[in-house]
C-alpha cells in the first residue's frame, strides 16, 4: 500500500472522503479556487480553464505565492478568504495550501509567545484551528469544499511536514458534511516516494521543478486532469 494510502488508512479514512448527499449543481455554478503558488501558477490556471471549458462552470481564481495559513501577518487567508467568498458568492470552493506552512505559526504582535515553532506541542492544535477557521470563512453557508492535499517533497524534513499537514486536512474535512479531501500524493510520486518524473500515458515525464517543491507545466496539466473529475463528479 502506498505511503499516502497508509496514513489515510491509519486515520480510518477512505482514500477519497465522501460528501453528504446534495443535489448536483448544473453548469454555470460558481467555483472559487484559492491558495498559494500551486493555485497562482500552472496547476490553478489549468484547473480553472478545464472546469470552465469542459463543464461550463464560472471560476474565480485567487492565488498568491509564498502564502499559507502560518503567516497571517504577511497574508491573512482567513480574513481574505471571507472577503473572497463575499465577492465571488461561490457554490463551491477549491483550496490548496501547505507548501509554505511547515514553519512557525505567527500568533500576532500582542501574543505571548508571538510564535509557535513547528516542533512545539501546540503547533498541530493551532494549525488545526486555522484550517477550520479558513473552511468556515470560505464556506459560511455550508457550500462544498474541496481541499487538495500536498504532494511529496524532495527534502526529507519538508516531505514529513507536508505529510503531517495532509493528515490534518483529511481529518478536518472528514467532519464537515460537504467537504472532501482530495489526496494527490501518489499522483506526483512513484511507489509513494518523491520522484522528479512520473509515467504519464506510458511516457516518463518530468513533473517537478529543480527546487523539488513546485511542479512543471506537464505536472500541472497531469494534476489538473486528476483533480477535475473529482470536482465535476459531485458538482454535476
Amino acid at each position: 500500500m502506498h505511503t499516502r494510502r497508509r496514513f489515510l488508512a491509519a486515520l480510518g479514512l477512505p482514500v477519497l472522503l465522501g460528501l453528504a448527499p446534495r443535489r448536483a449543481q448544473a453548469a454555470g455554478a460558481k467555483i472559487l479556487i484559492i491558495g498559494d503558488s500551486m493555485i497562482a501558477g500552472g496547476f490553478g490556471l489549468f484547473l480553472a480553464q478545464d472546469l470552465e471549458r469542459e463543464h461550463g462552470y464560472v471560476v474565480d481564481r485567487r492565488g498568491k505565492s509564498s502564502t499559507g495559513l502560518a503567516r497571517p501577518d504577511f497574508h491573512d487567508w482567513i480574513k481574505l478568504g471571507a472577503a473572497a467568498h463575499a465577492e465571488a458568492k461561490p457554490d463551491a470552493v477549491v483550496c490548496m495550501f501547505g507548501g509554505n506552512d511547515g514553519q512557525g505559526l505567527h500568533m500576532g504582535r500582542d501574543a505571548k509567545p508571538q510564535w509557535i515553532r513547528y516542533e512545539e506541542p501546540g503547533w498541530t492544535a493551532e494549525y488545526r484551528r486555522r484550517v477550520n477557521a479558513f473552511a468556515d470563512a470560505v464556506t459560511p453557508k455550508g457550500e462544498r469544499l474541496f481541499w487538495i492535499g500536498m504532494p511529496p517533497m524532495r527534502l526529507d524534513r519538508l516531505r514529513e511536514r507536508v505529510a503531517h499537514m495532509n493528515t490534518i486536512y483529511a481529518a478536518e474535512t472528514a467532519i464537515r458534511p460537504n467537504a472532501r479531501f482530495v489526496p494527490i500524493w501518489d499522483v506526483l510520486a512513484e511507489d509513494g516516494q518523491y520522484s522528479d518524473h512520473v509515467r504519464i500515458g506510458g511516457t516518463r515525464t518530468r513533473v517537478r521543478t529543480a527546487d523539488g517543491i513546485h511542479i512543471t507545466s506537464a505536472g500541472a496539466h497531469h494534476l489538473a486532469d486528476f483533480v477535475r473529475p473529482h470536482i465535476a463528479a459531485l458538482m454535476g
